[in-house]
C-alpha cells in the first residue's frame, strides 16, 4: 500500500503524520517542539526513523508551511526554520511526488472532506452554497488565512493569503485605546496583533493599562485565569477577542462573498468553543454598517478536528498521486 508522508509546520509545533494514499485520516501522528530542532531536516528524519512504514513507501510528501510557499527561500512567518524545494526534492528523493502548501491552504483542502460532526456553526443556522467561496481563517502563533474555490472533478482552487498582517481596524474607544497603545510599541499594528497567542496578550497588557496597572500574562496564564474566574482583565481580553476576530472576519467577506462560509481553525477558538458562542463574535461580523445585509447570510463555523492541516496534506497528497 502506497502511502504519504504529512506534515504541518507551524510556528511552536511540527506535526507529522503518516496516510494511505486516498484515505484522509492521518495515522502516526507525532507532535515534535520546533524549537528543540535546528532544522525541519532534523525534525523529519526523527520522525522516519521511528515509524512504521518503510520509506519506500512512501510515494508523496505534503507539507503544510507556516508561511509564504512561493519563494525561492521558503521562510516560517514565527518560526527560524528556513529550506528550498529543491533541497527537499533532494533530501526525499527525485522519485518522490513533492507538494508545499501554506498552512491554511492546507486546511482549506480539508473541507470537502472533514466530518461534518466536526463542524460547529456559531451563531442562527443559516445555508451553505457548496458551489461558493469559502474563507478559511484561524488564530494561534499567528493569524492564518485563506480562500477557497470549490471545482468540479478537480482539486480545489486555493487562493493564497498573508492576510492576518492586513491593518487593524477598530470601531469604539476601547478598541482604540489598544490600537494606539500597541502603535506605540510597533508603528504600524495588523489584525495579527490581537487576533492570535501574542494578541491574546497585546489585549490584556492594554486593557491592565487603561485600569491602571501595568501587567502582561502570557497567552497560557491567560488561560488559566479564564478557567479560575477570578481575574476580570482576562475575560474582557477574551471577550474583546472575539470581538476583533469579528471585525476582521465582516472585513473579510466583505472583500470575497464567500457564501460557502467561514471556517475558523488554529489553536485558541476550538479550545474557547463555549466562549465564542456566548460573545458578540457575530455582532462584530455584522457591524458592517449599510452593509450589514450583505455580511448577515453568510454561515460560520468552528473546525473542532484534532489536525485539520494534516488532513488537507492527505486530500491533496491523494490528488497528486491519483493524477500522476
Amino acid at each position: 500500500m502506497s502511502h504519504a508522508l504529512i506534515a504541518d509546520l507551524g510556528g511552536t509545533n511540527a506535526r507529522f503524520a503518516l496516510v494511505p494514499i486516498n484515505q484522509y485520516q492521518p495515522k502516526e501522528v507525532s507532535v515534535y517542539s520546533c524549537k528543540e530542532y535546528e532544522s525541519f531536516f532534523d525534525a523529519v528524519s526523527a520522525y522516519v526513523d521511528q515509524c512504521s512504514v518503510d520509506f519506500d513507501s512512501i510515494n508523496a510528501i505534503v507539507l503544510a508551511i507556516a508561511g509564504p510557499v512561493n519563494q525561492d527561500v521558503i521562510r516560517f512567518s514565527n518560526n527560524p526554520w528556513h529550506f528550498t524545494r529543491q533541497q527537499i526534492q533532494e533530501h526525499f528523493g527525485a522519485d518522490k511526488k513533492i507538494a508545499l502548501l501554506n498552512d491554511f491552504d492546507a486546511i482549506a483542502h480539508s473541507l470537502e472532506v472533514i466530518p461534518s460532526e466536526e463542524l460547529v456553526q456559531i451563531g442562527e443556522p443559516s445555508a451553505v452554497d457548496p458551489k461558493a467561496a469559502a474563507w478559511v481563517l484561524g488564530a494561534g502563533t499567528g493569524l492564518g488565512v485563506a480562500c477557497v474555490v470549490p471545482q468540479e472533478n478537480s482539486v480545489n482552487i486555493v487562493l493564497p493569503s498573508e492576510g492576518g498582517h492586513v491593518d487593524l481596524a477598530t470601531c469604539n474607544d476601547q478598541e482604540d485605546y489598544i490600537l494606539h497603545f500597541l502603535r506605540d510599541r510597533h508603528h504600524r499594528v495588523s489584525a495579527e496583533r490581537v487576533i492570535s497567542g501574542m494578541g491574546l496578550e497585546n489585549i490584556y497588557e492594554a486593557l491592565a493599562l487603561r485600569e491602571g496597572t501595568s501587567k502582561r500574562l502570557s497567552a497560557p496564564e491567560i488561560g488559566e485565569a479564564l478557567e479560575r474566574g477570578d481575574d476580570p482583565i482576562a475575560d474582557a481580553t477574551l471577550a474583546q477577542f472575539f470581538t476583533f476576530l469579528g471585525r476582521f472576519t465582516g472585513d473579510l467577506i466583505l472583500s470575497v462573498e464567500t457564501r460557502g462560509g467561514v471556517y475558523i481553525a488554529g489553536g485558541i477558538v476550538p479550545r474557547y468553543l463555549e466562549h465564542i458562542k456566548r460573545s458578540a463574535f457575530r455582532d462584530a461580523m455584522q457591524d458592517k454598517g449599510r452593509m450589514k445585509a450583505f455580511v448577515s447570510p453568510i454561515p460560520t463555523f468552528v473546525v473542532m478536528s484534532e489536525y485539520p492541516g494534516l488532513v488537507g496534506c492527505a486530500n491533496y497528497a491523494s490528488y497528486l498521486v491519483d493524477q500522476a
